[in-house]
């Protein structure tokens, strides 16, 4: 009985370091021929490459397996551009924005491993046209001047939370990523990105992490810091739906500011719990009918053979014909 109390006690601890270091996904702007059904269904972090992929019109391994929630309402018009802002740190972004979705995040792959897999597909795909493919952090100022956008990177001090009276050097990360965040807004507009080939881009926001550790999770100035990041998350995102016609997928990956680093016996005990059926294929029914009416036509097939030997008239030719004539009795 004791091992028993144990074992669910060690669950309950394992659930809840799971729920307390789990990931959130936001779909922060989404095409309109991309339609997202409503599950509290966890998505994975192995579906959500393929996820990107089917929204770029890419065959995927998994096929219908991706994520049942989306569907692609028209195949020839599809989005142009993915973007997505990995936001380490933040653990109730409250976003202003109208999400068209929100849910849990199951991170059973690194999200670099993510990014990776698109970008492999990409170049696989598309190696003949001319595509976009962004992978860095805003903090980072070579990745910054070696991107299209080559932004500007004289700090602004005006961008700032309230409650931070004057510049502060422990602040210098958090104000150089709103700012930077604003000028790629302004870059997006005047980079002519728009060709009609994919783009993916993908920002690393250390910012609020950084401010987070300064201040504490629950701090005034990271809750005003938030309100600022959350601005200069919507500016970029009306930058986008203007430079590509609304036809982009913008989703935010959030997290608290402690990192996950759980092993794979620990995930694979959450995955268990989630209890998530495997969706059918729409192949099934194909090959359900094809073996079922071949099981059919051959069983009717093999009855009929059988009858018509049963009731077979073998003739004259027959040994037992002979056999039993009254002409071979005579003789015998």
């Amino acid at each position: 009985m004791s091992c028993l109390i144990t074992t669910i006690a060690l669950a309950t601890a394992v659930l809840a370091s799971a729920s307390a270091q789990s990931h959130q996904l936001y779909v922060l702007n989404s095409p309109s021929n991309v339609k997202i059904g409503q599950s509290s269904v966890p998505l994975r972090a192995t579906e959500l490459a393929d996820v990107v992929s089917s929204t770029f019109g890419f065959s995927v391994p998994h096929g219908e397996k991706t994520w049942s929630n989306i569907m692609m309402a028209d195949p020839f018009s599809l989005p142009e551009a993915v973007v997505v802002l990995e936001i380490p740190g933040s653990k109730n972004p409250g976003f202003d924005l109208n999400e068209v979705d929100h849910r849990d995040l199951v991170l059973d792959e690194p999200l670099n491993e993510v990014f990776a897999t698109v970008e492999h597909r990409m170049k696989e795909r598309l190696a003949n046209k001319e595509y976009s493919i962004m992978h860095g952090s805003l903090t980072n100022v070579e990745f910054l001047k070696n991107q299209v956008f080559h932004p500007n990177f004289k700090l602004n001090p005006s961008i700032k939370p309230q409650l931070i009276d004057s510049y502060d050097e422990k602040y210098a990360v958090f104000f150089n990523e709103v700012y930077h965040l604003h000028q790629l807004g302004q870059g997006v507009k005047e980079s002519g990105l728009k060709n009609n080939v994919p783009d993916f881009h993908w920002f690393q926001l250390q910012g609020i992490k950084a401010l987070t550790a300064v201040n504490g999770e629950n701090s005034e100035e990271t809750i005003d810091g938030q309100k600022v990041l959350n601005e200069a998350i919507s500016t970029l995102v009306q930058s986008y739906n203007e430079i590509y016609n609304n036809e982009v997928l913008i989703i935010a990956i959030t997290n608290n500011a402690k990192e996950s680093h759980r092993n794979k016996r620990e995930l694979s005990g959450v995955e268990m719990d989630l209890n998530v059926a495997e969706p059918i294929s729409n192949d099934f029914p194909v090959i359900f009918n094809l073996i079922l009416w071949f099981v059919v036509i051959f069983v009717f097939s093999l009855l009929a053979i059988a009858l018509s030997i049963a009731q077979m008239d073998p003739g004259r030719d027959s040994i037992i014909y002979r056999m039993t004539s009254n002409r071979m009795k005579k003789e015998n």
